[in-house]
């Protein structure tokens, strides 16, 4: 029989008596000046109301303090415009994603992703680059369904998922592809994935990622150029490995916009007109492309912002861009939009219902 703090402890051989020392890592007890000995059998516990005991909490009550880390999901939704260009042969339906010209993306409830082939292949015999960013975010897309299958060793390992190994796993599998089918192309890549309230990003190249809270961004990556319009990108006689990517974990709350596109959105939409056009509030963006009287779903965002982007790729010498300021500033006459495949992937960051895991 031991005594800590005016608690009784009473040894037996069914019950171990050191389970208020196991929680000292959580709440802290007074201990005598000495080592704990055995009581004699003439002492007799008395009651007690000091402050200190009356304040004691149950054992169930010893993590009450402990919050939980706030679990999220995506509502998303994706728009895209394919520029004018003599169609190559298309991808085939078995590829999980979507093609949009030498564009490919995927969604998912707790990831997304794009990717843009890059177009100098054009006039290369036998190039398909949008076969190389289609089968790209197929395997990367694959690659996150194993998270989700209980029988899959990584199910354990939903915790840990990282963009970058993911990324890599896709490359590697497209490489392998490419090789044997004789396949040439190139494709940049932005992927992210939603663990609790962190975003985890990847991205390599000329995609791109923002994230909108309240009206403003508090997120922006960055464009990875080797120069003016030559992306880092992953494929054939590219130096550039997945490990190059920019990678980010940025905290997410409830209600967060994420905003992900190929250089199709970004180099004809400056930053702030995308908030305009979330928002509604500006006069100059024609009338059409806004929604009245009601909050934007994922879906009309995305759509509202294709639309924007793919009327300004198609205006000459009228609009000013990204892209035409970043070409005169290398002294490249360039006047208007550009015409370029357009993908935009919306999310907007939702409370998880229902099941703690959002596995099962």
């Amino acid at each position: 029989m031991n005594v800590r703090s005016g608690l009784l402890l009473v040894s037996s051989p069914f019950r171990r008596t050191p389970v208020v020392e196991s929680f000292q890592h959580i709440r802290s007890f007074a201990h005598s000046s000495s080592p704990s000995a055995e009581i004699a059998p003439s002492f007799t516990p008395t009651t007690t109301t000091s402050p200190s005991v009356l304040k004691s909490l149950p054992l169930y009550d010893f993590f009450a303090n402990v919050k939980p880390k706030p679990s999220y999901r995506f509502a998303s939704g994706a728009a895209g415009f394919a520029k004018h260009r003599p169609q190559q042969q298309p991808t085939s339906d078995a590829y999980c994603g979507h093609q949009v010209g030498e564009d490919a993306y995927f969604l998912r409830h707790d990831s997304l992703s794009v990717g843009d082939g890059v177009g100098g292949w054009v006039n290369t015999d036998d190039a398909q680059p949008a076969l190389y960013s289609r089968k790209l975010m197929h395997h990367a897309y694959l690659e996150l369904e194993r998270y989700d299958n209980i029988e899959d060793p990584l199910f354990c390992q939903y915790e840990k998922a990282n963009p970058l190994t993911i990324l890599q796993h896709s490359y590697d599998q497209t490489k392998m592809e490419a090789e044997n089918e004789g396949l040439i192309g190139s494709s940049t890549a932005c992927l992210a994935l939603l663990r609790h309230d962190e975003l985890r990003v990847a991205n390599l190249g000329d995609c791109g990622i923002s994230i909108i809270r309240h009206n403003s961004y508090v997120f922006r990556s960055e464009e990875q150029q080797h120069a003016f319009n030559f992306p880092y990108q992953l494929g054939s006689r590219s130096r550039d490995q997945p490990r190059h990517a920019d990678v980010f974990n940025v905290k997410v709350e409830k209600g967060d916009i994420i905003i992900m596109a190929s250089d199709g959105l970004f180099d004809n939409v400056f930053d702030m007109d995308i908030l305009r056009l979330i928002n509604n509030n500006d006069n100059n963006i024609p009338p059409s492309l806004l929604r009245h009287h009601h909050c934007l779903t994922p879906q009309e965002i995305a759509d509202t912002l294709a639309s924007h982007a793919k009327h300004i790729s198609e205006s000459r010498r009228s609009v000013d861009t990204p892209f035409q300021r970043r070409a005169m500033a290398e002294g490249i006459p360039f006047y208007g939009g550009k015409c370029d495949d357009i993908s935009v992937l919306v999310a907007v960051v939702n409370d998880l219902e229902d099941s703690p895991d959002r596995r099962l």
